[in-house]
């Protein structure tokens, strides 16, 4: 008889990224979750749609300059048709990054009339920034604040502790969490 052992396959830091995503979910008013344009669906965590379920999101389609601008449009399609708002960015060179703050807050257009007519004004849009590891993340937040906030790299986990900045700009505050 074979004594068989327990493999634990799941690392880690990818545990330890679930329990802080559940912890502050609440905190949040959208996900803003970052693909590759390249391929998409490869690149996105399977558990994060049962993780964030009906949080509002928003998916960025990053790299978007090196994709075949056609299939980038068809899965922007794709997404709109799940009711899900797509964008392609490069975050490199900041193409399209000027559209996350409106599509937010289009995607959240039903949430804050529903404040408003409760009296509940709403000054900063809280963002959580989510995705497998070389995407862009770290890439985003350090265009997002105009700072090297975020060491970019190729190794996962490295982004830590880079967000809950507040910003400003033409479209309002916002605040990454």
């Amino acid at each position: 008889m074979i004594d068989a052992q327990s493999i634990q396959w799941f690392p880690g830091h990818m545990a330890k990224t679930r329990r802080l995503m559940a912890a502050n979910l609440k905190m949040v008013d959208i996900v803003v979750e970052i693909t590759d344009a390249r391929i998409p669906q490869s690149s996105r965590n399977p558990e994060i749609d049962r993780m964030l379920g009906q949080k509002p999101r928003l998916i960025l389609l990053n790299k978007c300059d090196v994709a075949d601008p056609n299939l980038t449009a068809r899965w922007c399609e794709y997404y709109r048709s799940k009711g899900i708002l797509a964008i392609p960015t490069d975050c490199k060179s900041g193409r399209g990054l000027n559209e996350i703050i409106p599509g937010a807050r289009q995607v959240l257009d039903e949430v804050m009339k529903r404040r408003e007519a409760k009296g509940l004004s709403q000054k900063l849009l809280r963002m959580m920034i989510v995705g497998i590891h070389n995407v862009g993340k770290s890439s985003l937040v350090n265009r997002m604040t105009g700072q090297e906030r975020a060491i970019v790299s190729n190794i996962a986990g490295t982004t830590r502790d880079a967000t809950d900045s507040i910003l400003e700009n033409e479209h309002g505050k916002y605040v990454l969490i």
